[in-house]
């Protein structure tokens, strides 16, 4: 793959570029100025790197393929055939074909990969969840790079604050409930079920420790209160005996301390939700004359 500058400056009169991308030539125009040396469809590879040449020197690979480039399951699963790239705000590149252009001022710091200059993590996420339409994709993007990749809540905050307003909603409202500690689907759903029906807000994901420090467990969601947990068991993890074991052991130790479990599927909170929170609210009446476990507990909560 080469700019037809690049062509030019090795010698190739453009009569020849010319002849080789025409209909018997054994090359292809992949984008205006970007020739790719076989007459196949191009690989996922070959479509970002004619993006980025598209682009030009400092362009940028962001969004969905950015991520997928950077090890990202969910974004893999979410790709469209578009590829999104940065400019910088004088280029006067346009979107064409496969090419998503964004002319930008805050043009990123890269990551290579695979000759490729990537935004990083936090960037590429904010540009991704811009492009997808549906909540939950977005929630799954999020808690898949938050949780698989490092990335910590108050890093995509500042970038979600740094970038334009339009088309941010779906990732504003992602935000504002990783903010709350809230780390996967399931929860999202099941903590807008319990401001639906009125029951309590817990914590989620808030690190559970005996009076001397030791580890007690992380349960997904926590009322400190009444000494309540809720931990939403996906059948998928059952599929892995060594998953499922450490599953019975958190729960088991959270038994021990004190603290009363109730363990739902991802399924109850979209089946039913109101006989849910009906359940966990009998649960927490139910605690009131219980007395509650002496943990040390630690919120997830991101200012």
């Amino acid at each position: 793959m080469a700019t037809h500058a690049a062509l030019k400056s090795l010698g190739l009169a453009p009569s020849t570029i010319t002849r080789r991308i025409g209909p018997d030539g054994p090359w292809q125009r992949l984008l205006p100025g970007v020739v790719l040396a076989h007459r196949g469809t191009p690989t996922r590879l070959e479509r970002r790197l004619g993006a980025q040449h598209y682009g030009g020197g400092q362009s940028v690979i962001t969004g969905l393929d950015a991520l997928s480039e950077l090890g990202v399951r969910t974004a893999q699963r979410l790709l469209d055939p578009k590829v999104h790239v940065l400019v910088p705000h004088s280029s006067h590149r346009t979107s064409h074909g496969f090419a998503v252009v964004t002319r930008t001022r805050r043009l990123p710091p890269t990551v290579e990969r695979r000759g490729l200059r990537c935004a990083p993590l936090a960037r590429s996420l904010v540009d991704a969840c811009r492009r997808l339409e549906n909540l939950d994709d977005v929630r799954e993007l999020v808690a898949d790079v938050v949780q698989n990749h490092g990335l910590e809540p108050a890093a995509l905050l500042v970038e979600i604050r740094a970038a334009a307003r339009q088309r941010t909603a779906l990732a504003r409202a992602v935000v504002r409930e990783i903010s709350a500690g809230v780390r996967s689907v399931a929860e999202a759903r099941l903590r807008g079920a319990f401001r639906r029906f009125g029951v309590p807000e817990p914590l989620w994901n808030a690190e559970l420790r005996t009076a001397e420090g030791d580890f007690v467990a992380r349960p997904d969601a926590y009322w400190a209160d009444a000494g309540v947990a809720l931990e939403i068991d996906s059948m998928a993890w059952h599929l892995s005996p060594g998953r499922y074991k450490r599953t019975q052991r958190r729960q088991r130790n959270l038994t021990v301390h004190g603290v009363e479990v109730l363990p739902v599927a991802p399924s109850d909170v979209l089946a039913d939700p109101e006989e849910l929170c009906r359940q966990v609210m009998q649960l927490l009446r139910g605690a009131v004359d219980r007395p509650v476990p002496t943990l040390q507990v630690t919120s997830l909560r991101v200012a």
